[in-house]
């Protein structure tokens, strides 16, 4: 075996296999090699440490290509992350700003609704709700049976709050309404008790007596306790206990066809002596009466005074009327003063110091004061005073609006339909309205209480 040697080293030579190749070249096809040719080994090393230097350079440009590319990302996630988070910061200060003032507002909102709420209602134009506290044509009676009655309800009284209650079981309580039923041909027997404002009626006048026939209106004597009703058919008027029973039945020459009662609280009259007075209305002749209450050693006698008389309609004058202690109208100042509802003039009438006027027997034809005239008072029919200002609170009987009248300023204050059957003039089919009275309610609301003939029944108006 021969060896040579290669730049210093010694190699050692080995035997090639034979290696048979396609178009049968073999190892012994290659010519031998001159000894003289000797091939220069292989630059391997300077060939490999200049790449590796190469991939060196290359490997640190890159590494400072991203170094510089991550600390740019770096420097712009940070500066737009700063951004985003102080634009966030801003937004959702802005947003709790916006967010507690809207919670301002709602809370103001709601505040002022609830000083809306909480505050009083003092005319009709914030009653706005009409309920139907009972029937008229069926009531209880005595025995706690459902009877059928006359209906046609008419007049309505508050049961006054000083006045002495009865122990009788069905006795009036301070909070109870009376309601009259003048029947369907003027003949009714019924007056109605509505217990603490409330349904059913329960039948008030208990024991039947021939005196009660054609009940239209009433008014209660806010010392005693009694009732005083005016009956158109009888022609008289008469008194009833708490307890419905007949106290006095009073009549008169004076008395035409009673309609209306009004109270004058007491007030006595020195002429004649008198502790205090009703007035009624004649709807027969469109007179005005005064009836004196007289205490006497055989008891008491009742004197009766025609005071005023008012325009005479077709078919009855129907005047209702409302007693007042005062009345400011403009620079005048009244006392003691009787209103009277003028039908055929759309007018108010007043008569000051009523209590006193003409204790003669002259029969007075005085028209009063008026105090109130045209719209939208239209053939008024009922009135009653509002506890919470003063005002005249009316019911039409041509168009079934109940209206409120400020007198001592001489306007409206505010007109609410009451009943949406629409009314014929000519023959008065669809009137509904004839009594009203008013109340405060427990939250110190203005509530009215009117009847309603179409319906037969008691309602209210509240807010």
């Amino acid at each position: 075996m021969e060896q040579y040697m290669v730049s210093g080293r010694t190699r050692k030579d080995t035997k090639m296999q034979k290696l048979i190749l396609p178009g049968e070249w073999g190892n012994d096809s290659f010519p031998p090699l001159p000894n003289s040719f000797i091939p220069p080994p292989p630059k391997r090393k300077v060939g490999r440490r200049k790449k590796r230097h190469r991939l060196a350079v290359i490997a640190v440009v890159v590494l400072l290509t991203l170094m510089l590319t991550a600390g740019s990302a770096f420097a712009f996630f940070k500066l737009k992350n700063t951004s985003l988070t102080s634009n966030a910061i801003y937004q959702s200060g802005m947003s709790n700003q916006s967010q507690a003032q809207n919670d301002q507002t709602q809370m103001s909102n709601q505040s002022q609704a609830m000083n809306s709420n909480m505050r009083a209602v003092t005319t009709i134009n914030g009653l706005n709700r009409i309920s139907v506290i009972g029937s008229t044509a069926f009531i209880v009676d005595g025995h706690g049976r459902t009877i059928s009655a006359d209906p046609n309800p008419y007049g309505i009284a508050l049961a006054p709050t000083g006045a002495p209650a009865s122990q009788t079981p069905g006795s009036l309580r301070s909070g109870d309404i009376v309601v009259t039923n003048f029947g369907a041909n003027q003949t009714g027997t019924t007056l109605v008790r509505f217990p603490a404002g409330k349904g059913p009626g329960q039948l008030f006048n208990t024991m039947a007596n021939a005196g009660t026939k054609g009940p239209a209106f009433e008014a209660f004597n806010t010392q005693t306790g009694t009732d005083w009703v005016a009956n158109f058919s009888a022609n008289n008027v008469q008194v009833f206990r708490p307890n419905g029973s007949v106290l006095a039945t009073i009549t008169s020459p004076l008395f035409k066809m009673p309609w209306a009662q009004a109270f004058n609280h007491g007030l006595h009259n020195p002429m004649d002596g008198s502790v205090d007075s009703f007035f009624t209305t004649n709807a027969g002749d469109a007179t005005i009466d005064r009836i004196d209450v007289i205490p006497t050693r055989n008891g008491t006698t009742f004197r009766v005074f025609q005071i005023g008389q008012l325009t005479l309609m077709n078919g009855g004058t129907k005047i209702n009327a409302a007693w007042i202690p005062s009345l400011q109208v403009g620079s005048h100042h009244y006392t003691d003063v009787l209103l009277a509802l003028d039908l055929a003039n759309n007018r108010v009438a007043a008569y000051p110091n009523s209590t006193t006027l003409n204790t003669t027997t002259m029969r007075s034809t005085s028209k009063g004061i008026t105090v109130f005239g045209g719209k939208p008072l239209n053939m008024p029919g009922g009135l009653t005073i509002n506890p919470l200002n003063g005002d005249l609170l009316v019911v039409n009987l041509n168009d079934n609006n109940l209206v409120e009248l400020n007198l001592s300023q001489g306007k409206a204050v505010g007109e609410r339909l009451l009943d949406t059957v629409p009314v014929d003039a000519q023959s008065g089919n669809g009137s509904a309205l004839f009594g009203v009275a008013a109340a405060r309610d427990a939250q110190g609301n203005l509530e009215v209480f009117f009847t309603d003939d179409n319906m037969n029944t008691l309602n209210l108006l509240s807010r």
